[in-house]
């Protein structure tokens, strides 16, 4: 017999028997009093120790406590009635071990996905916050900034480009045609198979707009996000209704505008609500951040949308 240290993850249950341990194990006697005791419990218990029991043995009636050594107990006894427990099949017993370890790989390895996509999460999550802080709408502490409410009353289109030009001045020297026309590209429509042409009142509002798309797609891939910046500026710019949309700001007909392109008429009246919702969108965005000009002009665009069979309570009418 010796006497050696054991650490407390080693040992696996606890039992109610207790043997007396003389004071002083260092002579041999006083071990080998011990081996004897313990030799004694193995042939006076040959079916293993009895364990400890929380609630019969300690007295602790906790009800959480009671339930748990009862669901223990219940387990314990599903496991030795078993018939894998009592094979003596050593391919069966090596079988089923290997799978219990199969199973254990199993949980880690989806373990380790899940903290893998909660990282890369993360990670986008902070990539996005730089964006935003390159932007302005956010200060370096995370608080949004005036910039930031405009982009919180956005929904319709992409949010930090409509800011980008409420900032920079695109929408300042434009009249509220041009930028009906020009908010029109933020509306996702059936792509037109026709050559765009357009008139030098909406050339030059476009091209601002592919440039600052450009700018926004740009800065996203300097903070470590992954953006073809082509790619990003023919997904969020369409313009193919633009010269639709300005020329029916401008008091044209229906049977006009239709003429000047490819795209379904449902498809055009369906873009024109879905416009006049997202102009007042941009009213509200500029009356929460005080400016009155651009108010007053994204509430004039959306006004003069709304005529005629465009916006009509029923197109059977």
């Amino acid at each position: 017999m010796h006497v050696v240290p054991v650490q407390l993850p080693l040992i696996s249950t606890l039992s109610k028997i207790r043997l007396s341990v003389p004071p002083d194990l260092r002579p041999l006697d006083a071990r080998q009093s011990i081996l004897l005791a313990v030799q004694e419990l193995e042939s006076r218990f040959p079916q293993g120790l009895p364990k400890l029991n929380p609630v019969k043995d300690m007295k602790i009636e906790d009800p959480e406590v009671v339930d748990l050594v009862n669901q223990i107990e219940e387990l314990e006894h599903k496991l030795f009635a078993h018939p894998l427990n009592k094979s003596q099949d050593e391919n069966q017993i090596r079988c089923f071990q290997r799978k219990a370890e199969v199973n254990h790989e199993i949980q880690q390895l989806k373990s380790k996905m899940r903290d893998s996509q909660i990282q890369k999460f993360r990670d986008e999550l902070k990539n996005r916050s730089r964006v935003l802080k390159k932007l302005g709408h956010i200060n370096a502490d995370g608080v949004v900034q005036l910039k930031g409410r405009a982009a919180c009353l956005i929904d319709t289109g992409d949010e930090l480009l409509v800011t980008e030009l409420m900032f920079n001045g695109t929408f300042n020297d434009l009249d509220h045609h041009q930028v009906a026309a020009l908010a029109s590209c933020f509306i996702p429509v059936d792509k037109s198979s026709e050559q765009i042409n357009l008139r030098m009142e909406l050339a030059k509002p476009l091209q601002q707009l592919q440039e600052s798309a450009r700018k926004i797609a740009e800065i996203q891939n300097e903070c470590k996000l992954e953006v073809n910046v082509d790619e990003y500026v023919e997904s969020t710019v369409r313009p193919f209704l633009m010269d639709v949309i300005y020329c029916w700001s401008k008091g044209a007909t229906f049977a006009e505008v239709i003429q000047m392109t490819d795209i379904f008429e449902g498809s055009i009246i369906r873009s024109a609500r879905r416009l006049d919702e997202f102009l007042n969108q941009l009213r509200a965005a500029a009356q929460a951040v005080g400016e009155v000009n651009l108010e007053k002009k994204f509430a004039a665009a959306s006004e003069s949308l709304r005529r005629g069979i465009m916006f009509s309570n029923s197109l059977y009418l």
